[in-house]
Order: C-alpha cells, then sequence, then structure tokens
C-alpha cells in the first residue's frame, strides 16, 4: 500500500509551508481517509472514509454544506450534512481493502474511529485522534507494519478534559510511542498542534528523539508518501 499524506495540520490557526492542509490521507490513489480541505476530492477517490466529524477533518462542517461525494462514503455515526453516508458498525471491505473499526476515545459529543486496513498481507492502523484507546481494543491489534498517528500535543499526558466522568482530548506523543511502540516498529506523525510550528526544525528534531533501535519515528508533511 503508498499512503500519501495530503494534510498535516492540526486544527490550529498556525501553518508554514509543507504544513498548510488539515487532514486527508489517500490510499492507492483509490481510498480517501478523512478530507479536511475541499480540494482534496479534485483527487478522484474511489470511496471515502472519516475517522470523525470534526472540521479539520471534514471540511464542509465548517462550511455548513452538505457532502454528497456521488461514491461510497462510511463513518462512525450519523451525520445532517452527510445525508447518504453508510454508518460503520463491523468490518467492512472497500476495493478489495479490509476495514477493520478500532473504537477511540477523541471527542466529547462524536463518535471516533480509527481504522486497520489490510491489502496483500501488509497491515497499517490509522488511529485518528487520540484521547485514549482501551487495551481490550489494542489486544486486538497484531502485526501492523505501520502506525499513522496525531501529534498535537508533544507533552507527556496531553490535554485532557474531563467532564461527567468521561474524558476527551489529545493525548501526548510520549503516551502514543508508549502505547503503539509494542504493536509496531515504524510510527508516523501527522495532524501538528501548536507547538510544531514554533520551530519547525527543532520541533522535528523533537520527534526524532523518541526514534530507537527498535522503532523508527517519521513525521509526516503535506505531499509525504510511504510504501508498506
Amino acid at each position: 500500500m503508498k499512503i500519501e499524506f495530503l494534510g498535516t495540520r492540526g486544527k490550529v490557526e498556525p501553518s508554514a509551508p509543507k504544513y498548510r492542509h488539515h487532514t486527508g490521507f489517500l490510499i492507492d490513489k483509490k481510498i480517501l481517509i478523512d478530507v479536511g480541505e475541499k480540494q482534496f476530492m479534485n483527487r478522484n477517490p474511489e470511496a471515502v472514509v472519516f475517522t470523525h466529524f470534526h472540521p479539520d477533518h471534514g471540511y464542509f462542517i465548517s462550511e455548513d454544506e452538505k457532502f454528497n461525494p456521488g461514491i461510497p462514503h462510511y463513518g462512525p455515526q450519523e451525520h445532517p450534512l452527510i445525508p447518504d453516508l453508510q454508518v460503520i458498525t463491523n468490518k467492512f471491505t472497500i476495493k478489495g481493502y479490509t476495514f477493520t473499526p478500532i473504537p477511540v476515545i477523541h471527542a466529547f459529543k462524536l463518535k471516533s474511529l480509527g481504522y486497520v486496513v489490510e491489502k496483500d498481507d501488509r497491515k497499517i492502523f490509522f488511529t485518528g485522534d487520540v484521547a485514549w484507546i482501551e487495551k481490550a481494543h489494542l489486544a486486538e491489534i497484531k502485526g501492523l507494519d505501520l502506525i499513522i498517528t496525531e501529534a498535537t500535543m508533544i507533552n507527556k499526558g496531553g490535554r485532557i478534559n474531563r467532564k461527567k466522568d468521561k474524558i476527551f482530548g489529545h493525548t501526548g506523543v510520549p503516551d502514543l510511542v508508549r502505547i503503539f511502540s509494542p504493536l509496531t516498529k515504524k510510527i508516523v506523525f501527522t495532524h501538528f498542534g501548536d507547538w510544531f510550528f514554533e520551530d519547525v526544525e527543532s520541533s522535528l528534531k523533537r520527534l526524532g528523539e523518541f526514534s530507537s533501535t527498535e522503532l523508527e519515528i517519521i513525521p509526516a508533511h503535506d505531499g509525504f508518501q510511504i510504501s508498506i
């Protein structure tokens, strides 16, 4: 599988060259995961899959316009702006790619899903935005060739909010490394937060410090491609 990162900026005001667009992943030029920018649809994907419905993952939310692309499109829950959405309830297959949904804790009022995507004995986990993933769900994931996750917060613990016995927000890069390193030897970080844009070169070096002999850390940028 070849993954192209169409956008790598989180829901933040600052940007930088090569880090201007919001989230979107294009798998083998066929399947688009998240549509953070309207122009991503110009790539003519054959299907669209959403992790959750925040504006930096679905541009149409901030513009309050209907999303009806005329191709199969899937997401974790119904949304008033997506009349023909197919709601994901279990493992499903698109164009020969198997998607296994993984429940992810992120937003207070919205459902969020990550996806383990499999094809030709290759397996990639797109986590989406993460406050936490229950250990029982992680225990179901094995043999990953790559994890693609977020870097909104660089500090340990991230920014976690609590309300009505629920947590939501973004955990930190150190926590994600700890959680995911037993599952893979390669992690790509994207969805960069405010911290990243204070000094991009220094931030890239800071991310690189999480690499080890057993784990490769790769920071993505707009247009970055990786083949697995």
